[in-house]
């Protein structure tokens, strides 16, 4: 009976101690994992989705000053201070007076078989009279004519051959130089001639005109 009761003691052993390394096998199979609660979520619940995002980009003001001053908006011309620049700039001019101003100049010339022509001329800057004398031929035809801001015109009669027209600066009005624009047109209308003159006292400016 002694030896039954150490074999049943020895058989009960052996049970357990298999049920045991059962037990540890499974428990190296499974991983168990127990969530703290003091971690943060990774989830934030409060998400505030009118948040906006700061990209660094500055927003600009699209709505209307009503307050604006709108004299300082929109500036418009001013009459005098307009002729008043145009002297400004021709003063400015008399001030350097470049040898230029002070030789014949050439305006060009063409070829016709009409008996005369058809010549306009005006101050092409700020109008501060500018005076001129006009000779065909070095044959007196103005003597003294006041050079405006609309132009004046004149019908000349040709000769045959060369017919050589000389615009004379008589001075050069409140300040230099004489200042002009000339256009010249056949009796038909027809522009055939424009150019400009910048000249100091008894300066002359010469147009020639051919006649078939």
């Amino acid at each position: 009976m002694i030896y039954s009761k150490k074999y049943f003691i020895i058989i009960k052993l052996l049970i357990v101690s298999s049920i045991n390394l059962c037990a540890q096998s499974e428990s190296n199979k499974i991983q168990i994992f127990t969530l703290n609660e003091n971690l943060p979520s990774l989830l934030n619940k409060n998400t505030n989705k009118n948040l906006p995002l700061n990209l660094g980009i500055e927003k600009t003001n699209n709505e209307p000053n009503i307050n604006m001053d709108i004299s300082e908006q929109e500036k418009f011309i001013n009459p005098s201070e307009y002729y008043t620049s145009r002297l400004n700039r021709k003063k400015g001019e008399s001030n350097k007076m470049p040898d230029e101003y002070k030789n014949d100049m050439y305006l060009g010339d063409f070829l016709t078989s009409e008996n005369s022509v058809n010549v306009t001329f005006r101050d092409h800057e700020y109008p501060d009279g500018d005076r001129i004398q006009i000779r065909v031929n070095d044959k007196l035809v103005v003597a003294n004519i006041l050079l405006v801001e609309t132009f004046k015109g004149l019908n000349i009669e040709l000769e045959e051959g060369f017919n050589r027209i000389d615009f004379i600066a008589l001075n050069q009005g409140e300040s230099g130089p004489n200042t002009a624009e000339l256009k010249v047109y056949t009796n038909s209308g027809s522009l055939v001639g424009s150019n400009q003159w910048n000249l100091a006292t008894g300066v002359k400016a010469t147009y020639i005109v051919v006649k078939e």
